[in-house]
């Protein structure tokens, strides 16, 4: 017997009982442990496809609002600078119309300036033509050393002072 148990080939009764046990224990892990444990993996499974499919959904998600953001901040920023250009065009415009009224009012001043000057001139030639007539009278009166009546004397000094032009 010594010689039996020695040798690789030889028979041993363990060996059938061992494959028994094992086929045994094969049935009921597959019977009860292999469901149980491909069950949960499917769930996992599952639950990872699931996952990944919320994860590319919110990468989608979250790139169009990106792109929207893109978008909407490019939209903010051509608003921005028609509004920048609008104010600047009106800033132009009143710029132009205030040089324009203070052209106006300047020739309206110079106007006003030329009218008074003419005012005054003729107020100036008015006051020369009675300090003449008053000193024709004075000179013409010492002159003639007799005294005329004053309607005469009138007559006499507007004649005087046709013949005389005093605007020049």
């Amino acid at each position: 017997m010594l010689l039996a148990a020695s040798s690789p080939l030889s028979l041993n009764l363990t060996f059938p009982v061992e494959i028994l046990v094992f086929l045994g224990l094969l049935f009921l892990l597959a019977r009860y442990a292999f469901p149980q444990l491909d069950g949960a993996l499917r769930r996992r499974q599952a639950a990872i496809a699931q996952a990944l499919d919320e994860a590319a959904k919110a990468r989608r998600e979250s790139s169009e609002a990106r792109q929207q953001e893109r978008t909407e901040l490019a939209e903010a920023r051509h608003q921005a600078q028609e509004i920048l250009d609008r104010a600047q065009q009106l800033g132009e415009e009143l710029r132009e119309e205030l040089r324009q009224k203070g052209r106006e009012e300047q020739e309206a001043m110079l106007e006003r300036a030329r009218a008074e000057m003419a005012q005054e001139r003729e107020r100036a030639v008015a006051e020369l033509r009675r300090q003449v007539a008053d000193l024709v009278l004075a000179a013409t009166t010492k002159i003639l050393k007799e005294e005329l009546d004053e309607q005469r004397q009138r007559r006499l000094i507007d004649q005087a002072l046709e013949e005389v032009d005093l605007s020049a």
